[in-house]
């Protein structure tokens, strides 16, 4: 018997996510930690609903929507629909498709959003049927540190350095106090909407968006860097550590639009490099969008392997025309 319920937010929920999302992608699982800090770091304020589908009792799939902390328009919802492979083609998707369908409908949204891996022949084949659409793709790519040759890149750093513009982490950073989050909150409004996203992006409170550098949440302040130019921040790259290994993932990395084509964003990629190999990190891991090439070609120069690729499938919902 299929039975979907409404998620607990409890330890033994958050297992199960980490469960069936572990089964499906087990080269780049998630741990219940990983998704209990997502949680924290969601704007309250913005919807989250998510469901939990049982097959016989086993709990063995889960679906969820919400409006992304960074998305300006409630019109945008983004959903994840996941079933353990075991149990694919019991009807268990469709049930939890259903459910997600029916609890949206009070918000009205316009623009559906659901990433899909591009080896999962089943969810692409649901997700085809339920008349979503690819939009463009996202893959997923690995730096192996102790394989990594720093020699081609001799001089980078130093390069940027005689412009004036300084690299410096964020724990040297922090140590001035308060005046140095307001400074890159402040940075952040200006190159955030320069990101390639599906929905309108805005940036959230100062009180919400500092969650997002709290080391408990993972950031890794020694292995973040700034840099600074007349003691403005002018470009950042950022690293955060993964629950489950020994490998990190690159948190944001943005350059101010007056000082791009200067090799800053390869110097900071560089300092984070250089932090991750001194203090035994194996690699690093990080997502390029397909529509940002000049980041993948960074990315590629320093030895970035693509591994798996994610195809953003967009659906509008009929809500749309109404208006």
């Amino acid at each position: 018997m299929i039975v979907v319920r409404p998620f607990q937010y409890g330890e033994s929920d958050y297992q199960v996510m980490a469960e069936v999302y572990s089964a499906l992608a087990p080269d780049a699982p998630l741990s219940a930690v990983e998704w209990r800090i997502r949680d924290e770091l969601h704007n309250p304020q913005l919807p989250l609903y998510r469901f939990v589908g049982e097959l016989d009792g086993k709990a063995a799939g889960y679906a969820e929507y919400y409006q992304p902390t960074w998305c300006a328009d409630p019109r945008h919802l983004t959903i994840q629909l996941c079933v353990h492979p075991a149990y694919h083609r019991c009807g268990l998707g469709n049930a939890l498709w259903n459910q997600l369908q029916h609890a949206w409908q009070p918000l009205q949204p316009h623009h559906i959003w659901l990433n899909v891996r591009e080896d999962w022949h089943t969810g692409l084949t649901f997700a085809g049927h339920r008349q979503f659409y690819e939009n463009r793709r996202v893959w997923s790519s690995r730096l192996d540190l102790a394989s990594f040759n720093p020699e081609p890149f001799h001089g980078a750093i130093e390069r940027v350095t005689v412009q004036g513009i300084n690299i410096i982490s964020f724990a040297r950073l922090a140590e001035t106090g308060e005046h140095f989050w307001q400074q890159l909150y402040e940075f952040e409004r200006q190159t955030t909407r320069d990101l390639p996203t599906s929905f309108p992006i805005t940036i959230p409170t100062y009180e919400q968006w500092r969650k997002f550098y709290q080391p408990e949440h993972g950031i890794l302040w020694e292995g973040s860097f700034a840099a600074l130019h007349d003691g403005d921040i002018v470009g950042i790259s950022t690293l955060k550590t993964i629950d489950n290994d020994s490998d990190v993932e690159v948190g944001f990395t943005a350059v101010r639009r007056d000082y791009r084509g200067r090799g800053i964003a390869l110097a900071l990629k560089l300092a984070t490099i250089a932090c991750g190999k001194a203090t035994g990190i194996s690699g690093i891991r990080t997502d390029n969008d397909s529509t940002n090439l000049p980041m993948w070609h960074i990315n590629q120069r320093l030895g970035f392997q693509r591994g798996p690729t994610w195809i953003v499938m967009h659906r509008h919902e009929q809500n749309e025309e109404v208006t």
